[in-house]
Formats: C-alpha cells, structure tokens, sequence
C-alpha cells in the first residue's frame, strides 16, 4: 500500500460509522443543549441571535440553528454542533459531555472563557472538535484528549492555553489536524508527538516552546504542513525532519535553532513547496541539492548567517513565486556569482537579497525576469555600476529597493514605465544627473526617496503629478533653484517632506499651507531667503521644523503656538529678527527649541 493510501482522510461522511444506541430517544440530548445556552445566556453581550431557534416548541433535530442529527439508527441524536462566529461567551458548559453521539463540535471565533471542561473526555466519537478563536486559558487537560481517542482534527488555537503540551496527545492514533499555534504553551515538544502517525497538518507556532525538535516527527510519514516558527526553538533540525519525503510546507522561522543544511537535505524533499527558515541562526552555504526541489513557491532563508554564493539551482526553480534571502552573510563578486539571478525567469512576486554581502556589478538580465514581479530588495550591499537601463521592462513592480550601495549614473528613462510603482528608494548611492520629470508619471508612488546621492538641476515641477504620495526626500544632494509649488500641493503628504542639504534658493511658497496632514518639515541647510510663510500654522498635524542654516529674514510668526503638536523647531543660524513670541510658551509637547544666532531683540 502506498504512502497517501496510509494516510487517513479527514472528513469521511459523519454516518459512515456504525453507532451504538445509547437511549431510545433524544431527550437527553435536549437537556444538554438547554443546560448549554443556559450558561450562554448570562452572557454580558447577551443571547447570540444563533440561539433564537433554539425553542422546546420544536424539536432540536428540525429547527434548531447549528443542531445536526444524522444518525441512520438514531435520527435524534446531535452528530454535530456547529456554532461559529456565533457570538457566544461565558464557560464551555460541562453539559456537552452527555452529547454521547457528536462527532464534530465547532465553537470556533467567539468569546469564550475560562477552561476546557475534561467532561468533553465522554465524547468517544467525537472526530473534529473546533475551539480556536476564543479566549480559553489553563492547561490543555489531559481528560478529554484521553477519551477522545477518535478525533482526527484537534484545533485549540489562537487561545491562551499555558504549561506544556500533554504528552498524552500522542495517543490520538486518528489524528490527521492538530493546531495549537497562538497560545502560551512552553516546556519541550514531546517526543510522542511523533506516534501522530496519520498526521498530516502540525501547527505549534507562535507560543513558548523551547528545547529540540524531536527528531520521532522524522517518523510522521504522512505529514505535509509543519508550522514550529515564532518559539524559542534551539539545536539542529533533526536529520529524520529531511527525509519526510511527504513535506510540502516546512516553516520554522523567528526561533533560535541553528547549524547547517546537510548538503542532501532537499533529495528526499520532492514535494516541497514552502521553507521559512528566516531569523535563526543557521551558517554555511545554501547546499546546491536544493533543485531537487522543483516544486518550491516560497524560499525565505533570510537574517541568517548563511554563506556562500548563491546556488545556480536556486535560479532553475520553475515554480519559485517568492526568493527571500536578506540579512545574510551571501554573497556575489564575479559575474558568475549572479547566475543565480539570470537564471531566475519565473519568480512572480519578492526578490530580496538585501543587507548581505552581494558586490560587482548587477546584470542586466534582471530586466529578464517575470513581469509579474512586484517587488525587488537590493538594499545595503556593494552593488556597483548603472542601474540596468531595462529595468522598466518589469511594469508590475510595487517595491523598488536599490539603497546604501554603489550604483553609479543616472536614473535610467525606463524606469518612468514602472506605473505601479508604490515606493522607491535609491537613497545613499552614487547616482547623478537631474532627476527626471518624467518621474511624475509613476503616478502610484507613495515612497520616494532619493537622498544622499549627487543629482543636481531643478526638482521638478511634475512630482506635483504623485498625488498618492506620502513620503518625498530629496536631501543631500546638489539640488538649485526654486521649490515647485506643485510640491507643496501634495494632497497626501503627510509622513515627511525633507528638502534639507542641497542649495535650493528663493522663498518657501505659501502653498506649504495646503500640506495640512503633514508631520516632519526638514528644509535646513539650504539657501532659502523671505519670511516664513505665515500659512505654515495650517499644517496643524506638524511634529518637526527643521530650517536652521538658510537666509530667512522676518520674525517668527505669533500664530504658530497653534501648532500644538510641535516637539522639534530649530530655526538657528538665519536672518530672524524682532522679539520672540511669548506665545511659544503655548507648545505644551515640545522638547527641543533652538533659536540661535539669529538678530533678535528684546
């Protein structure tokens, strides 16, 4: 009999079993129901509407909302109760226990509290029992998970659930679903865990589990999710773990386990669809086995200290949607370290290689891949060189990442055919020229930041046309002239316009006004001369002034005390005359005022 025969299916008809007659009638059921909503209706939120139906004129069996009898020998008898999303709170009533005949119990995304009563250790055929989603709490009690012993899908997720994982859990021969993620669980995983062996989907994230993994889950022969990510997880990912040829999604991100990937790790993983394996601590090179895997979509090994080059393999993915390999230790230095790259035609979303140790220059073969990609991270590495004059040929990129490298010349024209653009960093490279008008036609830009290069010329007036933006600095750079009003009419700017160290000349336009929802203005260190507009106080939500080192003359206006969320204003080294307003002694939140040399009197 082959692997996926073994493997028990999860959802079989509910009368496929033969039943055992308990009782000639229902009643007892009816009484079980009714000591149930009676609990739920103490309920500070009040009675769920669900419950409405739920009326002795009727039977159980016919009307009422969530009630399913399906019995062949005994129709008035509850299979099933299915009371999700429902509204209901209060205590999980001890009554539900006498429902000898249910199968399936969902109570899944409500508010109920308190513990799980063991009564529910009477349901002997209980096969799915629901309960994520609620605000459970106390330790998973062994009682009910030893009688249960049918259950083939066990969820107590998204709860706070604490202590450990009851060992006894491994004694759920039928178990196919277990998920408990989202809770407070700690101690170790248990090594009977790896009795689980119909299991197909193991979900233990997000809680508190330490220690190893136990190497017994190498045993689970059935397994195709396996979720350990966001615990505090240490050690070695157990050899037996590679060789569970039925993986499909392996993720055991943001833990503290480390070591190397065995250089055969990925020839017994065909199936293998996703690896997280990002925020660990695991080193050496990515083994070049990993094109065994042909069938993966998700590859995200990042903020590891991973090194090496970047296996060819990689690239030869024909299904790889997503390749995030950031904060690591790899690297590219000859043309031939980035085969990786030029290789890597069909990934469709995330290419993320950023803040690692990828020199030379970037290939021009980037323009080659997908034109469904969305997004490409290359920031904080040593890039050098132009950055690839057919980069525009990728029109559905969202996310654009070249900053803190070396990337040399100017902004290539294609680029203005990136329409979908939303952010773009470029800041602290080396790149020159004007920046182009033709800019504003990447008209869903909401990040743009371009600081700490050596454009020069104009700014021009078209970025009016980014009506979407939030964020524009242009700082440090060799900028001249007059500031455009059409920047200051940017209707939703409003997280930072930073216009500081370039030699931008002439008077701040009184348009600035109109940037109502703005909170950081850095303009300083510039050549600006004239008085501060006084429409400045109609950018009520500003945080941050900063126009120190420029010409400004005038005085400070008296209305700016309206400006009552202001905590930085430095106004030092301009031309400022006449006294200073009582009135800044308004600006209850501000911590850092420096008026210095400037000519006031009095």
């Amino acid at each position: 009999m082959g692997r996926v025969t073994k493997c028990l299916s999860l959802f079989p008809c509910l009368c496929s079993l033969a039943l055992v007659p308990l009782g000639s009638n229902g009643s007892m059921d009816e009484l079980a129901l009714l000591s149930f909503t009676a609990t739920l209706s103490l309920s500070s939120a009040g009675p769920s509407s669900l419950l409405a139906s739920w009326n002795t004129s009727s039977h159980f069996c016919s009307t009422w909302a969530g009630v399913i009898c399906r019995g062949r020998r005994h129709p008035d008898r509850v299979v099933a109760l299915r009371m999700a999303s429902s509204n209901l709170s209060r205590d999980i009533s001890p009554s539900l226990g006498n429902l000898s005949f249910l199968k399936e119990l969902d109570l899944h995304d409500n508010q109920l509290v308190e513990l799980v009563p063991p009564e529910l250790g009477r349901l002997g055929r209980l096969q799915v029992l629901n309960l994520s989603m609620n605000l459970l709490q106390g330790s998973i009690p062994s009682a009910f998970i030893v009688g249960c012993t049918r259950l083939k899908m066990l969820d107590l997720s998204e709860n706070q659930f604490q202590d450990e994982i009851p060992y006894e859990v491994g004694k759920l021969k039928n178990l196919v679903v277990l998920k408990l993620q989202g809770n407070r669980l700690s101690g170790e995983m248990p090594a009977s865990n790896g009795n689980l062996t119909g299991i197909q989907k193991l979900d233990l994230s997000t809680n508190m589990l330490s220690g190893v993994i136990p190497p017994s889950l190498g045993m689970l022969s059935c397994l195709y999710k396996l979720n350990l990510s966001k615990n505090n997880l240490t050690g070695l990912i157990p050899a037996s773990l590679w060789n569970v040829s039925s993986l499909i999604v392996l993720r055991v991100q943001v833990n503290m386990l480390s070591g190397k990937i065995p250089s055969n790790a990925f020839d017994n993983l065909p199936r293998l669809r996703v690896l997280l394996m990002d925020r660990n601590q695991f080193h050496g090179p990515i083994p070049a086995s990993i094109s065994n895997a042909s069938d993966m979509m998700f590859l995200q090994l990042g903020s590891n200290p991973f090194s090496g080059i970047v296996p060819v393999g990689v690239g030869s993915l024909r299904n790889l949607t997503w390749l995030q390999l950031s904060n690591t230790l790899l690297q590219a230095e000859e043309p031939k370290d980035w085969e990786f790259l030029t290789a890597l035609t069909n990934c469709s979303q995330v290419v993320g290689i950023g803040t690692s140790k990828f020199g030379g220059v970037l290939p021009d073969s980037i323009s080659n891949l997908s034109t469904s990609l969305t997004a490409v991270i290359l920031f904080e590495n040593n890039i050098s060189g132009s950055i690839p004059k057919g980069i525009g040929s990728l029109i559905h990129l969202q996310k654009l990442v070249l900053s803190e490298n070396s990337f040399t010349g100017s902004l290539p024209s294609s680029l203005c055919r990136l329409k979908s653009l939303a952010l773009f960093y470029a800041y602290y490279n080396n790149l020159v020229g004007e920046i182009p008008a033709a800019i504003g036609n990447l008209t869903d830009l909401i990040y743009l930041q371009l600081e700490g290069n050596g454009f020069s010329g104009t700014i021009p007036a078209a970025i009016g046309n980014l009506t979407n933006l939030w964020e524009l600095s242009l700082s440090s750079n060799y900028l001249t002239g007059l500031v455009p009003a059409t920047v200051f009419s940017l209707p939703r700017l409003s997280y930072n316009l930073d216009l500081s160290y370039n030699s931008l000349e002439g008077s701040l336009p009184q348009e600035i006004g109109n940037l109502k929802n703005l909170e950081e203005f850095r303009a300083q260190s510039n050549n600006f001369s004239g008085e501060i507009p006084t429409t400045i106080v109609e950018c009520q939500l500003l945080q941050f002034i900063f126009l120190q080192n420029n010409a400004f003359t005038g005085s400070i206006p008296i209305l700016w005390s309206q400006l009552s969320g202001l905590q930085v204003l430095d106004l030092s080294s301009n031309n400022l005359a006449g006294q200073i307003p009582k009135s800044l002694g308004n600006l209850r939140v501000i911590h850092y005022l420096d008026l210095s040399f400037n000519k006031f009197a009095g």
